[in-house]
């Protein structure tokens, strides 16, 4: 949610195996372009790799290229750029 309290996005867990899975469904409500789109779904894999852990984000079930779709193309990089700096550093990422 927004500080206004407005609803960004919404979903439901489809699937929860801690801590090596979750799969969600993602419904953006951001934009009025995007509010009528159908809900995708976000799977995270989590797998150690000895002292390390790799995350996968797999964001599908798109019918189409939406505008859900393109913007998510647009943004989720950033997202996952920032969780990845705030994970090994323990400072967020600088965005301006």
């Amino acid at each position: 949610t927004y500080p206004d309290g407005t609803v960004a996005l919404d979903g439901e867990v489809i699937e929860a195996d801690p801590p090596r899975r979750l799969v969600t469904t993602y419904r953006a409500k951001w934009a009025p372009e995007v509010a009528d789109d159908p809900p995708s779904r976000v799977t995270y894999d989590i797998e150690p790799m000895g002292a390390l852990t790799r995350l996968t984000v797999t964001h599908d079930g798109f019918d189409t290229e939406n505008a859900t779709y393109r913007q998510i193309g647009e943004g989720l990089p950033l997202v996952i750029s920032g969780l990845k700096t705030l994970l090994e550093t323990g400072k967020p990422l600088p965005v301006s």
